[in-house]
């Protein structure tokens, strides 16, 4: 019986082990110091174009756009997540004074978008359209959410921080995009351009969020964490199988600027 159930103890510490491997290994084996460098950049400014955008076109579809470091852009209708798998929707934009253009790739047409960037008043109006054309599709515009005072209006938009497996402090780059129809994009990385993402769910109970996601590869994880609105912070736990606490700790800083 004692070997039976010292086999049991080593089979299930041996699962355990390679879940915890395979949610690093969406980092793309990147090294910590590269990421951790983009983490420990200051948030975005008021007038900065980095940051999560409402967007509406003239036929009246919408979507979100996540403009981060690196000049990345994903792009998603009605948002991100609904998207994750196609990844021609992540792509790069140049920036040329207040002009902002980049392609993205549908699996069958490249559609092209030039906006015209506000400092001020951090919005965008602009054109989209097809082939070699920036303008023969319409027009969209766009605004930067900025983090509300509660719920969900503290809760959308991006989060970056950080996580642990087991216990100890939290030092694996992570992000959160909370967005509308409790949709959210997850990556182990610093970038959502940059990483094996993740899509799922969330539902926000009073002051907690509660989650699950599951990556690209098949590997799911579920998360409970507190919105702590005096300091705009999330943190919590995740968790595999029915769990949402057995893998470890993540503390999440909003990226939602005014």
């Amino acid at each position: 019986m004692k070997t039976i159930n010292c086999f049991l103890l080593f089979l299930s510490m041996c699962l355990f082990l390679s879940c915890s491997t395979d949610e690093i290994a969406t980092q793309n084996n990147q090294p910590q110091s590269t990421t951790a460098s983009l983490r420990s950049l200051p948030p975005p400014t008021p007038g900065e174009l980095r940051g999560f955008f409402d967007v509406k076109f003239n036929n009246g579809i919408e979507a979100n756009m996540l403009f981060e470091y690196g000049n990345y852009v994903s792009y998603g209708s009605p948002t991100i997540t609904d998207m994750l798998p196609l990844s021609g929707m992540r792509s790069t934009y140049t920036l040329t004074g207040s002009i902002v253009e980049f392609s993205l790739f549908d699996g069958a047409n490249y559609i092209n978008y030039r906006l015209n960037y506000n400092t001020t008043t951090s919005k965008f109006t602009g054109t989209y359209g097809f082939g070699v054309s920036y303008n023969n599709l319409g027009t969209l515009s766009g605004k930067k959410h900025f983090i509300g005072s509660s719920g969900f209006s503290f809760a959308k938009g991006i989060w970056m921080g950080s996580f642990n497996t087991g216990a100890g402090t939290p030092n694996y780059d992570y992000l959160m995009v909370f967005e509308e129809d409790g949709k959210v994009a997850v990556a182990a990385y610093a970038t959502l351009y940059d990483s094996v993402p993740a899509s799922g769910t969330y539902t926000i109970i009073g002051n907690t969020i509660i989650g699950s996601y599951t990556y690209l590869s098949g590997s799911s994880y579920n998360f409970k964490a507190d919105m702590i609105y005096v300091n705009n912070v999330i943190s919590g736990t995740w968790g595999y199988g029915n769990s949402n606490s057995n893998g470890g700790n993540f503390t999440l800083s909003s990226w939602n600027f005014y």
